[in-house]
């Protein structure tokens, strides 16, 4: 009897501490998305995003339809800011997924795509040489209120 209550201490432990780790991710998500929508950054916000993307990454948790149609831009190799616009469009999707577990797809790209052209408004504000067409153009959309018809033209949640 002994051993069968130290093992259940161990089975219920050992559930503790996952559950800890999986709130701890989600926490550090929709932290991660917070700092980048503030435009914090600290080597603590720094550090929380790149985990929190690991954390995306790994999971099962949450995931993401990473859709050409919507960040291709971004992945561009001329795009001198396509890093950073990547990692904010992942955290951003990742966030609201978890804010909003039956969200269409549609809405996750969007608010995916958000994120990364806040990143993109701050960076090329202060290098405005690393402006990049395909994203400006993205931006011109979204100034005009045709982000969502953009996002739904991509046909993410189609397979």
């Amino acid at each position: 009897m002994k051993h069968f209550s130290i093992f259940i201490a161990i089975v219920f432990m050992a559930f503790a501490v996952n559950t800890t780790f999986a709130q701890s991710g989600k926490a550090r998500v929709k932290q991660a998305a917070a700092d980048i929508e503030a435009g914090t950054s600290t080597k603590e916000a720094i550090s929380n995003r790149q985990g929190a993307l690991k954390w995306t990454i790994e999971t099962d948790e949450v995931s993401l339809i990473a859709c050409g149609g919507t960040f291709g831009p971004f992945v561009d190799k001329k795009n001198k800011n396509g890093s950073e616009m990547t990692e904010a469009y992942m955290i951003g999707m990742a966030a609201y997924k978890l804010e909003n577990p039956s969200a269409n797809e549609n809405a996750v790209q969007q608010a995916g795509v958000e994120l990364a052209l806040k990143v993109y408004d701050r960076i090329t504000k202060e290098k405005p040489k690393t402006k990049f067409k395909a994203v400006d153009e993205l931006i011109a959309k979204r100034d005009a209120g045709q982000l969502a018809v953009f996002v739904a033209a991509a046909d993410c949640g189609k397979k």
